[in-house]
Parts: C-alpha cells; sequence; structure tokens
C-alpha cells in the first residue's frame, strides 16, 4: 500500500471533522489539511511555543483535560 500511496502522517479530530495530513515529496514537506479547524496550523503554533520555552523535556509537560478543553503546560 506505501507504494502506491506513500506514507501520510495524520492528525484527525472526529468531533470536528477536520483533518491535516503531512508526506514527502521530492526531499520536501507537503501538508494538506481541511474542515473547520486547521489542525496543522495549531500543531505548528504549539510547536513554536515549545522552542520559545527552550525545549523543554518531556517530564516537565503536563496535559490537563476536562469537559471545558486541553491544556498544555511546561
Amino acid at each position: 500500500m506505501d507504494e502506491f500511496f506513500g506514507r501520510r502522517n495524520v492528525l484527525i479530530d472526529v468531533e470536528s471533522g477536520s483533518w491535516a495530513a503531512l508526506y514527502e515529496e521530492d526531499g520536501r514537506w507537503i501538508v494538506r489539511q481541511d474542515g473547520p479547524n486547521a489542525l496543522w496550523d495549531a500543531a505548528e503554533q504549539q510547536l513554536g511555543r515549545w522552542h520559545a520555552a527552550g525545549t523543554p523535556a518531556l517530564e516537565e509537560f503536563t496535559v490537563s483535560v476536562t469537559p471545558q478543553g486541553q491544556t498544555i503546560n511546561w
């Protein structure tokens, strides 16, 4: 199957129907996304926050999930 479709890294938000797919093509990374929430944009924003915080170690992370939403802190 990889030979036909290639490898994809996929983010899916089942509740909103949003999705993002990341794949390599000719040495560059391509992102496709659709739905009401731009999932890849949100992932890049969080990556930027992580870099701005000095790339803290995994042990420094806390993730809280409540009915009101999710928070990620370090």
